[in-house]
């Protein structure tokens, strides 16, 4: 039985973990933290009395709780803290809050290695985005021209999404098309990530929803990728995929996509 604490279990994504666990099999619901300390947290997640509180303190809970794997699903504003807290922990970690800067990555890579931890740090955990991915990565070399376009609600924390970024960082490898049009004004073409024009629209979608889309382009050809989400529960599979192989992992093993989890 795998024991999970889930962080930022009364957010939207957080819930949903909390009730994945209960029901599946092979897991049992170690404890979680939000802001709603001593709560149950089945009660928080709408599936009942689960029997097991939110904690108030971040480092006692996992502490007096001693689970195998965190599963963090809160803000991009405290993650860094959160990264440390289960660093001085030593506890494998599946981390699906995004919004890391290329400079938090590498300190993250540094902890990981330097105190022979196990986490995934994946920008999106679902299988369409993923499959985008490997998609990309055999067409970019055909493709001089890629653009990246996430569309989110108005509350999303960040922009561009951290699967945004991600998909930028896969387009970078291949050849780079020129376009004579001059900026008048500056990044109205999109921010480059990477390289690669990145542009987010904030409007007021249903707040579960959330977009991506990625153009490729060459001579008298377009090909136009969207994935469009409607609801989180679709990250669950590979969230509980990554729960389900991380203690197999080697010490000091850092896995930035679905695709390294093998």
């Amino acid at each position: 039985m795998k024991r999970v604490f889930v962080s930022g279990a009364s957010g939207n994504v957080g819930k949903l973990v909390v009730k994945n666990v209960l029901e599946r099999e092979g897991l049992e619901l170690a404890g979680g933290w939000c802001r709603e300390s001593g709560e149950d947290l089945g009660t928080l997640a709408g599936t009942g009395q689960a029997g097991v509180v939110s904690s108030s303190d971040l480092a006692s809970g996992i502490r007096d709780s001693s689970p195998d794997v965190v599963v963090d699903f809160t803000s991009t504003v405290i993650l860094m803290e959160n990264l440390k807290t289960y660093a001085d922990a030593g506890v494998d970690a599946v981390i699906g809050t995004t919004g890391l800067t290329e400079e938090d990555m590498v300190k993250v890579e540094e902890l990981v290695k330097e105190k022979g931890l196990r986490w995934t740090v994946i920008s999106n955990y679902g299988l369409g985005i993923n499959l985008v991915m490997d998609f990309m990565k055999m067409a970019r070399k055909y493709y001089p021209y890629v653009t990246v376009t996430d569309r989110h609600h108005v509350r999303m924390a960040n922009a561009p999404s951290g699967t945004a970024a991600t998909l930028a960082n896969v387009a970078s490898a291949g050849p780079e098309g020129e376009i004579e049009s001059r900026e008048v004004f500056p990044g109205v073409t999109g921010a480059r990530i990477a390289g690669i024009p990145v542009t987010s629209q904030r409007l007021p979608y249903p707040g579960p929803y959330s977009e991506h889309e990625v153009t490729l382009g060459r001579q008298d050809e377009i090909v136009r990728i969207t994935v469009q989400d409607f609801s989180s529960e679709i990250y669950m599979d590979g969230v509980f995929l990554a729960v389900e192989k991380i203690g197999s992992l080697p010490p000091g093993t850092l896995v930035k996509t679905l695709e390294g989890l093998g």
